[in-house]
């Protein structure tokens, strides 16, 4: 028995009941831990008013999250497939709590990014073990949808982080912020581990594939490469607005933080519903003709239409419509947002998901470490957001929609399956 076959039998003995509380289980997760990146991005006026810091100090700051999760997915990925979700996914929740209460001890530049890379290092386990919990626990045809509702959950947490974050700021000052945004995620971490069942594979199936295919071989494949630079791509624009939606509001179209915490959450709460219509639409789509062309139609159209809002954001002087492209921009790469993060789970080796999702996070995390910090040192030198803008549509339009246009084939066969076919009839 291949390990696809077994995890395609214990896949079809799950109810749906268990499922959707899979989903709900793992979009929480993704909403605890966006809370947890964006209080950074509310406090950002504090440091630049009242603490001294450049937005181009500010900027490289932020991005410390980044460098630390990218380095890590290197290593986060193949530790999933070696212990397993619970382990793993249990031991990162603990980390990031801890090194995000911690942030709320210092404002000194050293230790703010220490504690900043560590909580880095801990989320560096959540893509990788939620993608291994779809991988056993859904179908092909449905997970397009559950990865588009795990990745959704990243929208709520804005949507919810950053108004949560500003009244809290309002309230008892920067040091509580990350001290209460720090405590939610231990409360998650009781329910993975009364309501997630790993399933029990055949020692046939946890070795089958080994002599074929191993983590290093996963990098020969033009896919592999595909999905890394086209997530780069996206998590550009992803990050751009994620830690500078705030402070474009705020610095340039001169809004209070609070309305300007408002027009944020309502964007995240759009993106929330379109990363879900997209999920699911990939899946409908993908009843109708190959998967492969399900997932890059919803990818590639989505991240087009990213960057023609963009564009139109950057350069439109008034201020409602420009917070009108803003919200299209962001629902439009949340539609891509499900397609692009089920490629890694339709194509790699049940054996490797893991491994193959946080190689296309440590591409994506390059791009989601250079976003702040590029778009910080543009701002500080032209004074305006319309280049770092500019920078980022270019940016999502050659790596994002190319990338994964061009570069990632098909995804109708796994990586590896035309080799391990000859073995396994040898």
């Amino acid at each position: 028995m291949s390990s696809a076959a077994g995890i395609a039998n214990i896949v079809q003995q799950y109810s749906n009941r268990y499922r959707w509380n899979v989903i709900f289980l793992l979009t929480a997760c993704q909403a605890i831990a966006y809370m947890d990146r964006v209080n950074m991005s509310v406090v950002v006026p504090v440091l630049i008013r009242q603490h001294g810091y450049s937005a181009a100090t500010v900027g490289i700051l932020m991005s410390m999250f980044n460098w630390s999760y990218t380095i890590a997915q290197l290593f986060s990925g193949p530790f999933v497939d070696w212990v397993r979700v619970r382990v793993a996914y249990t031991g990162g929740v603990g980390v990031w709590a801890i090194a995000t209460a911690l942030c709320g001890t210092t404002v000194r530049f050293g230790p703010f990014a220490a504690f900043r890379a560590l909580v880095g290092v801990g989320e560096s386990v959540m893509v990788p073990s939620g993608q291994r919990i779809i991988l056993e626990t859904f179908p092909k045809e449905q997970r397009g949808r559950a990865v588009g509702w795990f990745f959704a959950g990243n929208k709520l947490g804005l949507s919810l982080g950053i108004p949560f974050s500003t009244m809290i700021l309002a309230a008892w000052g920067m040091p509580a912020v990350f001290y209460i945004t720090g405590l939610l995620s231990l409360f998650w971490v009781p329910w993975l581990l009364l309501s997630y069942r790993a399933p029990a594979l055949k020692p046939e199936a946890k070795q089958a594939g080994s002599p074929t295919m191993s983590w290093g071989k996963l990098l020969k494949y033009r896919t592999t490469w595909g999905l890394i630079i086209g997530n780069a791509g996206y998590l550009y624009m992803v990050f751009v607005f994620v830690t500078w939606l705030p402070g474009y509001l705020v610095l340039q179209r001169k809004m209070s933080m609070l309305r300007g915490s408002m027009v944020g959450m309502v964007t995240f709460i759009i993106a929330f519903g379109a990363t879900v219509f997209g999920g699911w639409l990939s899946d409908q789509i993908g009843r109708r003709t190959r998967v492969t062309v399900a997932r890059k139609v919803m990818t590639c159209g989505g991240l087009f239409l990213a960057t023609i809002f963009t564009l139109l954001a950057a350069y439109t002087p008034g201020l409602w419509l420009a917070i009108l492209f803003v919200i299209l921009t962001v629902a439009s790469y949340s539609l891509a947002t499900g397609s692009l993060n089920a490629m890694p789970v339709d194509v790699a080796p049940p054996k490797y998901v893991s491994s193959l999702a946080s190689l296309m996070n440590v591409g994506g995390n390059l791009g989601g470490a250079l976003a702040p910090m590029v778009t910080g040192i543009l701002f500080a030198r032209t004074g305006s957001f319309q280049i770092p803008l500019l920078v980022a549509a270019i940016i999502t339009l050659v790596f994002g929609c190319g990338c994964f246009g061009l570069v990632v084939g098909s995804l109708e066969t796994r990586l590896g399956d035309e080799v391990a076919a000859p073995a396994a009839s040898s």
